[in-house]
């Protein structure tokens, strides 16, 4: 599949289960193939440092070390001394890589969420804007805008009525095999998620994430996925 590697970074809060109400998470979002960085709580020299995806028992630590730096296969860990932060690239990034982990040292964590996209829109006309995949694959793709919307939603081809496969005015939508996710983005912006599981041929087509805006320039992101029965090659 041929996509932008790109790495986006913000904060948001997220619900969390049980009663401990609003905690705040980092979420970070790599192309598949990337790389992501993500930034850990600061730490003292020599302290244990840790990156584990949850539920984080000892089986889900995938990189930990008390020295300056480690690497384990995909994973790399380093303490940079000037800021006393510990950073974990996870390399080649691929689509199970998505979900919520935690790092950081002995006594502090951070939660972290990672997202795995196949491709990142912005407004960018020389951007990539077709995606190819096979049947029974998922796309996911992300759309930043520089405002925000209450209703926001995903469509097929010119997006009337009938084209509509997802929309909300919350956070988060699924119906059937589409979803739609909005997060905002600190100071302004958002970024609207959207993505289609277990692809057919007839899936093939245009695609648009929309924000509902009156009189709006840039009211979409538009994309075409190609899926095919056969290999893909990149």
């Amino acid at each position: 599949m041929k996509v932008r590697h790109t790495l986006m970074v913000f904060f948001f809060l997220y619900l969390q289960d049980g009663n401990n109400g609003l905690v705040k998470v980092q979420l970070y979002s790599g192309a598949e193939g990337g790389d992501v960085r993500v930034k850990c709580p600061s730490s003292l020299f020599g302290s244990w440092k840790f990156f584990c995806k949850e539920p984080c028992e000892q089986e889900d630590i995938l990189i930990e070390t008390t020295y300056v730096r480690a690497q384990k296969g995909r994973y790399s860990i380093e303490w940079m001394r000037e800021s006393r932060y510990v950073y974990v690239t996870i390399k080649q990034l691929t689509k199970s890589d998505s979900g919520l982990y935690r790092c950081g040292f002995e006594s502090s964590s951070q939660r972290i969420e990672v997202i795995v996209i196949d491709a990142l829109l912005d407004g960018d006309p020389s951007e990539e804007k077709t995606l190819y995949s096979r049947t029974g694959g998922n796309v996911l793709v992300a759309c930043y805008f520089n405002t925000s919307e209450s209703r926001k939603y995903f469509c097929k081809g010119e997006c009337k009525d009938e084209d509509i496969l997802v929309e909300t005015t919350d956070f988060t939508a699924q119906r059937d095999r589409y979803s739609i996710r909005y997060v905002p983005v600190a100071p302004s912006g958002v970024f609207l998620f959207v993505g289609i599981t277990q692809l057919t041929m007839s899936d093939s087509g245009r695609y648009r994430c929309v924000l509902d805006r009156l009189l709006s320039t840039d009211p979409y992101r538009e994309f075409e996925i190609v899926v095919t029965d056969g290999c893909v090659n990149d």
